[in-house]
């Protein structure tokens, strides 16, 4: 009787992958659990379908037809996540609390081990190609919660919630940003040849031309204002001549426009000058 071949053996001599490759792959797998077929793939040497052909000539079992075999009643047997996890997919119950499963490696007796523990059945694995066991998964098996607080899901969830709490926080925080402007400075709207200030029923205008133009109602007095002046020094001089005709926020604001404006022309000044 012809000794039965490894799966290395196999890969090589049917010139799928040599034998360096292989024997890098068998010191990798040493000290540790993993499969030299998983390992192989990961490597990037080997397809999972190629693998699953090749297990299937060396265990002398037949690829899966999950379409075939899959009932409904078992779908949710088995988390999303650990069906990923594993490779694995449950296919039947059968008598005698036997889960018939299907496995891109049947002879991996940890990950086996493990669904036993997890589903108090005793698992029959069966072989099939890992692509058809990824399509089966996202179409056979359905989400639950366990899938959304498992370790990895929930920890990409928390990434996800921190990543949208921290726009909205930025977001929110802009617009307050905007609204607290608002209510304090006003509205300004810069224009082709002029910025207009408005604010507590009063509006400045100023040109590129240096004119600047006083609109509105103060706080104390009758009548309308509808005034211009040459440069913010003139303005500057009216407004304290008139501050009793002002409430205490429309002079602090005329104040902050006429300040900001003269920081305007400084840095514009500078700007030219280090120009020329």
């Amino acid at each position: 009787m012809a000794k039965k071949m490894r799966l290395g053996e196999l890969l090589v001599a049917e010139n799928l992958v040599k034998q360096d490759v292989v024997n890098d792959a068998l010191r990798v797998q040493v000290g540790g659990n993993r499969r030299l077929g998983s390992i192989l793939v990961r490597m990037g040497k080997l397809s999972s379908d190629v693998l699953a052909t090749t297990l299937s000539r060396q265990l002398g079992k037949p690829l899966t037809d999950i379409d075939a075999v899959f009932e409904r009643e078992v779908k949710n047997i088995l988390p999303r996540y650990l069906c990923r996890k594993y490779d694995a997919l449950p296919l039947a119950l059968k008598d005698n609390n036997i889960l018939l499963t299907a496995m891109t490696d049947p002879s991996d007796t940890e990950a086996i081990g493990d669904l036993e523990n997890y589903t108090g059945k005793v698992i029959e694995p069966c072989l099939a190609k890992q692509s058809d066991i990824e399509k089966a998964i996202s179409g056979k098996i359905s989400y639950s919660l366990k899938d959304l607080f498992n370790p990895q899901v929930s920890t990409r969830l928390t990434r996800i919630i921190a990543t949208a709490a921290f726009v909205l926080v930025v977001v929110l925080g802009v617009a307050g940003y905007k609204y607290v402007q608002s209510v304090k400075y006003g509205k300004v709207s810069r224009l082709a040849h002029s910025t207009v200030y408005e604010h507590h029923d009063l509006m400045v205008g100023f040109d590129r031309s240096g004119n600047i133009s006083f609109l509105g109602h103060s706080a104390f007095s009758d009548g309308y204002y509808s005034a211009s002046f040459r440069d913010v020094k003139a303005l500057r001089s009216f407004i304290v001549d008139k501050k009793d005709d002002f409430s205490m926020k429309q002079y602090e604001w005329l104040q902050y426009v006429m300040n900001r404006e003269d920081r305007h022309h400084l840095t514009t000044a500078s700007l030219a000058q280090n120009g020329d």
